[in-house]
C-alpha cells in the first residue's frame, strides 16, 4: 500500500510539473506568466542579463561553470569564517580541507557530509550556506538538462540562455515549491525556528538540550533538489527531520517527483509516446533496484522503529535512486542486498537519477542503446528523425566509462596507501573485509554518482579523505555535464529527416531493450567489484 501510493502519487504529481517545466524549456506561456516576468525581468536587469541571447553548448556550459564555482567560492570562505562572524554560536571555522571537501560536495548536488551539521555549524551557517547552495545545485542540473532536451526540439536556434534558465527555475519551481513543502513539513512535526536549542524536561524529571533551528527550509529543498544533506548527522533517521512514516513518505515523493517530471516534459515536446516510453523504463529500473534491496530483510538492528524494515528500504531506495543520498536508516543496518541495490542506483544514475542529470543520462543511455541495436540489425542509429554520428558516439561512451574509472582508481588508491585501513580501523591487517571494501567502494561511488549518502561520516574527515572525495566529485559533476551539452550542440545543428530508426523509441519493445540494455552495460563494468564487496558481506 505504501509504495502504490506512492508511485501513484508522484506520478501524478509528475504529470503537473512536467507540464509547467515543458512551457519553462519551450518559454512558452506558463500561468500567471505575466506575474512570473515581472519578477524574472526584475533579477535580469540586477544582475544585466539579456534575455534573448540564445547560447552555444560552450557557451552555456561555461556560464554553469562559472555561476557554480562563484557560488562555491562563497561557501568555502564562509565556512572557513565561521567563527569570526557575530553569529557563529561560538562554533569554529572549518579546516581548509574539509571547507574544500564541503563546498564541493554542496555545488555538485552531492551533499556527502564529512561533518556534523548539528556539533559545527551555527544557525546562520546552515541557513546562508547550506540552505542557499541548495537551490544553486539543482537549478544547474535542471537548466542544463532543459539546454539538453531543447537539442531535440529545434534546429540551429542554440541552447537557450543559462543564466535565464537558472534564475527561472529557482524562482518560479524550486523556491515556491519549497516553501510550500516546509510548511507542510513543519505541520507534519519538522521544527522551524531561528533559537539553535531548546531545553525541555525529561521523563525522569531532569533537563535537555536539543538542537533545533530552520530545519524545515532546509529539509524541503534538500529532498526536493536531490541534495541530501541533513541539518543533523543522523541525516532522516533523526526525528526532527522525519518524524514520522507520513512524513517519510511525503519527502520520498519530494524526491522522485521532479525527476520524474522530466519524462513528462520530453512527452510533451517530443511525442507522448517517446516520454512515457522513458518514464516507464525509469520506473521499471526502480521496481528492479527495490525488488533486489528487498531479497533480504534489513534491521532490526540500526534502523528507526517508527519506519520498520520495508520503510527503511523504500525510502533509502527512493533517495538514492534519484541520488538525493538521504538515509531513514544507518546503512550498517542495510541488508547485503539492500547494499547491493543501492549500488545499482548509483551505478545507473537514472533510475530517475537527480534533478535534471538523470534525465540527460537516460537519453545517454537511449543513444547507447540505439547504436547497439543498429550494430545487430545493421542499420545507421537514428533518433528523433537526426542521425547519431560517431562523434555523439564516442562522447556517449565516455560518459559511460568516466563514472567506474572515478569510481575503481581512487578506491584502489585509497586501500593501496591505507587511508581506507586508517578509517575503517584495521591498520596492520594484511587483508581487508568484504564488509570493509564495500564501505570504501560505496563512499567513492557516492562521490562519483554526486550521491552523498556514506558509510564513514566524519570519520573520514581527513584531508586524504576531503580532498580525493571532493576532486571526485567535481569530476564526476562537470565532465559528464560538458559531454552532454557537447552531444546537445551536436544535435542542434543536425538535419531533422523522417526515416526509419533501428528499433522504433517508443512502446513496450523499446523499453524492454532499453532496460535491459542499460542493466546489462552496468552489470559488466561493475559485477567483478559488487562480487568481491556487497555479494560477500557476512560470508
Amino acid at each position: 500500500m505504501q509504495l502504490a501510493v506512492l508511485l501513484g502519487s508522484t506520478v501524478t504529481m509528475a504529470v503537473l510539473f512536467g507540464t509547467y517545466m515543458a512551457r519553462m524549456i519551450t518559454y512558452e506561456s506558463r500561468p500567471l506568466e505575466k506575474t512570473l516576468a515581472r519578477v524574472e525581468n526584475g533579477f535580469y536587469k540586477m544582475v544585466g542579463i539579456d534575455k534573448d541571447q540564445q547560447m552555444s553548448w560552450k557557451e552555456y556550459l561555461l556560464a554553469l561553470v562559472v555561476t557554480n564555482a562563484i557560488v562555491a567560492g562563497f561557501v568555502f570562505v564562509m565556512l572557513m569564517a565561521q567563527g569570526l562572524l557575530p553569529v557563529s554560536q561560538g562554533l569554529d571555522g572549518f579546516s581548509p580541507d574539509l571547507a574544500f571537501h564541503t563546498a564541493a560536495s554542496f555545488i555538485t548536488n552531492t551533499n556527502l557530509q564529512h561533518y556534523a551539521g548539528d556539533q559545527q555549524l551555527s544557525v546562520f551557517s546552515q541557513m546562508t550556506v547550506i540552505t542557499f547552495i541548495m537551490f544553486v545545485a539543482p537549478a544547474s542540473g535542471i537548466a542544463a538538462a532543459f539546454a539538453f532536451i531543447r537539442a531535440f526540439i529545434r534546429k540551429n536556434f542554440g541552447l537557450g540562455n543559462f543564466y535565464v534558465d537558472f534564475i527561472r527555475v529557482i524562482v518560479t519551481l524550486l523556491l515556491p515549491v519549497a516553501f510550500v513543502s516546509a510548511l507542510l513539513l513543519v505541520f507534519l512535526g519538522v521544527p522551524q525556528t531561528l533559537a539553535p536549542s531548546a531545553t525541555v524536561g525529561t521523563l525522569e524529571g531532569g533537563q535537555q538540550t536539543m538542537v533545533m533551528g530552520p530545519v524545515a527550509s532546509l529539509e524541503s529543498i534538500k529532498q526536493l533538489g536531490s541534495n541530501g544533506g541533513g541539518y543533523f548527522s543522523a541525516n532522516s533517521a533523526h526525528p526532527f527531520e522525519n518524524p514520522s512514516g507520513l512524513s517519510s513518505m511525503f519527502e520520498t515523493l519530494l524526491m522522485l517527483v521532479i525527476p520524474l517530471s522530466f519524462p513528462i516534459a520530453f512527452a510533451k515536446l517530443v511525442g507522448k509516446g517517446r516520454g512515457v516510453s522513458i518514464l516507464i523504463a525509469m520506473l521499471a529500473g526502480f521496481g528492479v533496484m527495490l525488488g533486489i534491496a528487498l531479497v533480504q530483510e534489513s534491521g532490526p538492528a540500526l534502523l528507526e522503529t517508527r519506519f520498520g524494515s520495508f520503510g527503511s528500504v523504500l525510502f533509502n531506495v527512493g533517495s538514492l535512486s534519484t541520488n538525493t543520498g538521504a538515509v531513514a536508516s544507518s546503512l550498517a543496518g542495510m541488508s547485503p542486498s539492500a547494499v547491493t541495490g543501492l549500488f545499482l542506483g548509483m551505478f545507473v544514475q537514472a533510475i530517475p537519477g537527480a534533478d535534471g542529470t538523470g534525465m540527460m543520462t537516460m537519453i545517454v543511455y537511449v543513444v547507447l542503446t540505439l547504436f547497439i541495436v543498429g550494430l545487430m540489425v545493421g542499420k545507421t542509429p537514428e533518433y528523433l528523425s537526426m542521425k547519431i554520428s560517431s562523434h555523439d558516439i564516442k562522447l556517449a561512451v565516455f560518459i559511460f566509462l568516466i563514472h567506474p574509472a572515478l569510481i575503481l582508481i581512487p578506491t584502489a588508491i585509497s586501500l593501496m596507501s591505507g587511508d581506507a585501513q586508517t578509517v575503517l580501523g584495521t591498520q596492520g591487517q594484511q587483508t581487508v573485509t568484504a564488509t570493509g571494501y564495500t564501505q570504501t567502494l560505496y563512499e567513492y561511488t557516492s562521490a562519483a554518482a554526486n550521491n552523498g549518502s556514506d558509510y564513514f561520516g566524519t570519520s573520514a574527515d581527513t584531508p586524504f579523505w576531503n580532498y580525493s572525495t571532493g576532486i571526485v566529485m567535481l569530476l564526476g559533476r562537470y565532465i559528464p555535464i560538458g559531454l552532454m551539452l557537447a552531444i546537445a550542440g551536436s544535435f542542434t545543428v543536425k538535419d531533422r529527416k523522417e526515416v526509419i530508426e533501428p528499433i522504433k523509441t517508443q512502446g513496450p519493445l523499446f523499453i524492454t531493450v532499453l532496460v535491459v540494455m542499460t542493466f546489462l552495460l552496468t552489470a559488466l563494468t561493475f559485477f567483478p567489484f559488487l562480487a568481491i564487496g556487497p555479494f560477500s558481506m557476512g560470508s
